[in-house]
């Protein structure tokens, strides 16, 4: 087959179809699998499993320092007694407010 590029209808089509191409190749490279919608889209979801992770990392950190506490500290487990479940030493009296649960 012979192309005769000197004639205007035949360089517009040649023109067009590569501008097609080219245009077909953009979009996919934009909404595509791997395309930036994607990328996008995955580093959103690895921003928020790092902010998870970190929550998390500040929640067993604290898990292990009241742990410590109850470990090494008297006090926090007498506070513990009096205040969560309600007992006292032998010599002391509890008074009950009654507007108090």
């Amino acid at each position: 087959m012979h192309w005769n590029l000197r004639k205007s209808h035949t360089r517009r089509a040649i023109a067009l179809s590569i501008g097609g191409l080219f245009l077909a190749l953009v979009v996919y490279q934009f909404v595509g699998e791997n395309g930036y919608l994607a990328a996008r889209r995955k580093w959103h979801e690895e921003r928020e499993w790092r902010q998870r992770n970190e929550a998390l990392l500040r929640q067993n950190q604290a898990l292990e320092r009241r742990i410590h506490e109850l470990r090494t500290e008297p006090k926090v487990i007498e506070k513990i007694a009096r205040e969560e479940l309600m007992l006292a030493r032998p010599e002391e009296k509890i008074i009950h407010d009654p507007q108090k649960k």
